[in-house]
């Protein structure tokens, strides 16, 4: 049992699911930054045992009950023939509950469904397709779900006014003396009052959704067999939200040709090709339910992500490096750069991309 946790602690976690430390084999699992997360086997079962991160989710017990709710939602949903991928059931423990305490961390056991594989870069428009249709039956699926029983598990997560108070905040204090080293980009930012505007004005008409609001390509598992995506994992950011924000996170993570700290930010572009893919896949999958507005909303949501996640990494980047993980002392300058140029060729490409959302159902 080669893992960073103390021996105590494991032992009463798997107890709980009426395991035994000594016959159990216990692995770390996937590249996620913000949970701690293992594969447990043994003779009798094999699970995902996960430590979910209470500095990031400060009311676990609130990650936890919305999973058990969207995931028996689905169920009803895909017993209906109306949801076409899997649930991932959290596993009750011993006590009948889905979370065992252990002094100040908080952990749960979920379903491990075999045969299985997670990919981190889309590679062709077909596969951008699938992802974004995965995506999209997820939320479809939930479209009549009650938003509001769900818990906000990150106030204001996706809330650009917020995020831009808090960029000003940044500036303002300056604890670190950077200002001087992106005052440009500061600057930059607070001038896109035409489309900050725009962002204001569209979510007061906007229907509010159940979103996932991380739709990274390795957060769906593909079938081996049929190198098909199988289900939606990772609902710990699913909470009352809208479509242009998951749409937007698929084209802030699969549409660039850089990562989102590369340098070169001069060769930074925009595969039309796999925007296509992702609008056709997402619009496809709500069969008719997406209503214009929404629709018309997604290429908002395209430029949205990426300006708001740069203005997250650039007011780290003044605060000090407090919440994203670093490599050097400017990454965050250098994430903050990439993001906003990459808003800002998704702006001058504007039209080509609403003509390709309005008439992807066609």
């Amino acid at each position: 049992m080669n893992i960073n946790i103390d021996r105590a602690q494991i032992s009463h976690v798997l107890e709980a699911y009426l395991c035994d430390t000594e016959t159990s084999k216990i692995m770390p699992l996937g590249n996620g930054l913000i949970n701690t997360t293992y594969l447990v086997s043994n003779p009798d079962k094999k699970f995902v045992l996960q430590r979910i991160n209470h500095h990031v989710f400060t009311e676990p017990n609130q990650v936890i009950n919305n999973a058990d709710l969207i995931n028996e939602h689905l169920h009803v949903k895909q017993k209906l023939g109306e949801y076409h991928l899997e649930p991932i059931w959290q596993i009750k423990n011993h006590q009948g509950d889905s979370m065992v305490q252990y002094r100040d961390n908080s952990w749960r056991a979920i379903q491990f469904i075999p045969n299985c594989f997670t990919i981190e870069k889309v590679e062709s428009a077909q596969q951008a397709h699938e992802v974004a249709n995965a995506f999209g039956a997820f939320t479809c699926a939930l479209s009549d779900f009650p938003a509001e029983q769900l818990d906000e598990i990150i106030t204001d997560f996706h809330h650009l006014a917020f995020r831009l108070s808090q960029l000003s905040q940044a500036k303002a204090n300056d604890p670190k003396g950077r200002l001087a080293n992106c005052q440009h980009l500061v600057t930059a930012c607070l001038s896109e009052t035409a489309f900050i505007d725009e962002v204001a004005d569209i979510v007061k008409k906007l229907p509010v959704q159940v979103t996932h609001n991380d739709t990274k390509i390795n957060n769906l598992l593909f079938a081996k067999a049929t190198n098909k995506p199988v289900a939606v994992i990772d609902l710990d950011t699913c909470m009352p939200g809208f479509v242009m924000h998951d749409f937007g996170d698929m084209v802030r993570t699969c549409c660039s040709n850089l990562p989102e700290d590369g340098k070169n930010i001069d060769e930074l572009s925009i595969s039309i090709e796999i925007f296509q893919g992702l609008a056709r896949g997402y619009i496809e999958s709500f069969q008719g339910k997406l209503s214009t507005l929404e629709q018309q909303s997604l290429v908002i949501g395209a430029q949205l992500l990426p300006f708001m996640i740069g203005i997250r990494f650039l007011t780290d980047y003044l605060d000090g490096d407090n919440y994203f993980h670093t490599q050097y002392n400017e990454h965050n300058l250098s994430r903050a750069l990439n993001q906003i140029t990459m808003y800002q060729r998704l702006k001058d490409q504007r039209e080509t991309l609403h003509d390709i959302v309005m008439n992807a159902h066609r």
